[in-house]
């Protein structure tokens, strides 16, 4: 869980892998939220249905998705607007009993047509979603993961989604997904909106020694561009997969257990405008020249060198 200063509260919940987030103990967790007065509260990527699914063998658990963008819809309150939601409707109830925003990880059904040249042959895209819904159970946005790691029950998106979403209680939060951190789009092109302050990341992350411990690579995206990052890792320590956490620049909340089966709700309190070890404009000569040059591509297009 976390929680930002002035009041402002937000929350994290790692679930295990069998875990629902639609089922009674992701109503329960939201519940012991409200008792400690969280404002938005982060479910790990695959945690409603789980991974290891073909294209056809998804289908079934597959909600369909409307453009947030061109739709206005609370699914808790309209449930019958749209055909195939229930986990919409499930997870827009959740928000509106917490009064907190929620952001799940789920996947989604969109039907295409021939003449759309990226349309796969059965008709349909198929997507790795994320989901962000207000206080109130509107559906505030989504975003459809672009870098697949060996998912083959998804499509890429044509396009790479940069979502950001806006909050009464600490403005401007980035969203995506798990492998989505290693690739320059969306993950480092979403803070060229200087007023994201914020990163919320879904994950089903396999910690692999040396370099892409879960905790590690979370800790150190916040350190490096001066956000705060909620990180919720799905829970399945037979696979390697453990580790999630709350981080700012100065400090971290995180759970990491390869030992125990069960879930666990983080909570903390960070600030809403994070104090930052970094930053692109006070990188001087003083600084490592490496960290240097990488705040710099922050700033600028991405490129390559030879040395």
């Amino acid at each position: 869980k976390h929680t930002l200063s002035n009041q402002n509260r937000a929350v994290l919940h790692t679930v295990p892998f069998v875990g629902s987030v639609s089922g009674v103990g992701g109503q329960q967790e939201t519940v012991a939220c409200v008792q400690q007065g969280v404002q938005i509260i982060v479910f790990p990527e695959d945690g409603i249905h789980g991974f290891n699914f073909t294209r056809a063998s998804i289908y079934p658990f597959l909600d369909f998705m409307p453009s947030p963008q061109l739709v206005k819809w609370n699914p808790c309150l309209e449930p019958h607007r749209f055909n195939d939601t229930e986990v919409l409707q499930r997870l827009s109830c959740m928000a509106i009993k917490g009064d907190m925003f929620l952001v799940a990880n789920l996947g989604t059904k969109q039907p295409c047509h021939s003449s759309d040249q990226g349309c796969p042959s059965d008709g349909r895209y198929q997507f790795n979603t994320n989901v962000v819904f207000s206080n109130n159970g509107t559906l505030v946005d989504r975003y459809r993961k672009h870098n697949l790691y060996f998912e083959a029950a998804f499509d890429t998106p044509l396009h790479v989604d940069h979502i950001i979403f806006d909050t009464p209680f600490a403005g401007k939060f980035g969203v995506f997904t798990c492998f989505d951190i290693l690739f320059f789009d969306p993950a480092i092109r979403l803070l060229r909106d200087t007023e994201v302050k914020h990163i919320v990341f879904t994950a089903a992350w396999m910690n692999q020694l040396p370099l892409l411990a879960a905790i590690q690579i979370q800790s150190a995206f916040a350190i490096a561009f001066g956000v705060n990052f909620l990180a919720a890792n799905i829970h399945h320590p037979f696979l390697g997969m453990t580790g999630s956490g709350i981080h700012t620049p100065l400090k971290s909340f995180w759970h990491h257990d390869m030992e125990n089966l069960t879930g666990h709700l983080i909570i903390a309190q960070v600030a809403k405008n994070p104090q930052s070890l970094v930053s692109i404009e006070n990188a001087t000569d003083k600084m490592d020249p490496s960290h240097s040059k990488f705040l710099e591509i922050l700033a600028g297009d991405p490129y390559c060198e030879k040395d």
